[in-house]
């Protein structure tokens, strides 16, 4: 009986908090979206989700962002970016993303003389994934960075430059293998 208990209380829970989060700060959260744990959304009043959008336990989302359509996450994802207009992250339609991916819009920036801890500038630049890209495990995406549509990332590659339509790219720092056909 107490198992029962707990397990009501924990849905009831989840979604009081679900309801605070999205009321409150202010998401924009369309229809048939699933979210199958409360991500850490932080100053999330900048967010859009669209349609058939699935996030998955353990993911971290900030600042600027807009989600598309058809768009799946999954656990431990990470996407950082700054609050800044022009530097938005966007996501277009139909993208997957396996564990562990990190999109970062924003690193700090430093002279030569400077030490590198102590910088209060933000270098921050777009990311822009369109339409049909797969994503691999433990990828890491840095700034001014387009994945452009129908493209794959293979798993723990690091992209630091565009990837154009239609490839396969993998390494660190990605580098197209192989079109597509």
């Amino acid at each position: 009986m107490d198992i029962i208990i707990w397990n009501i209380y924990r849905i009831l829970t989840f979604y009081k908090i679900l309801f605070l989060k999205l009321i409150w700060v202010k998401i924009g959260l369309f229809s048939k979206s699933i979210i199958w744990h409360i991500p850490k959304i932080r100053y999330a009043k900048m967010i859009k989700i669209w349609n058939n959008f699935q996030i998955w336990k353990y993911c971290r989302m900030t600042w600027n962002i807009e989600i598309g359509n058809n768009v799946f996450i999954n656990e431990f994802g990470s996407i950082n970016a700054w609050i800044l207009e022009d530097t938005k992250i966007t996501i277009w339609d139909n993208v997957m993303f396996w564990p562990w991916v990190f999109l970062q819009s924003s690193d700090h920036s430093f002279k030569k003389w400077e030490i590198y801890m102590f910088s209060n500038e933000w270098k921050s630049l777009p990311i822009n994934i369109w339409n049909n890209v797969w994503i691999g495990a433990r990828t890491i995406i840095l700034k001014w960075v387009t994945i452009w549509n129908n493209s794959v990332v293979w798993a723990w590659s690091v992209v630091t430059k565009n990837i154009p339509e239609w490839v396969v790219a993998v390494w660190n720092p990605a580098r197209v293998i192989k079109e597509i056909i």
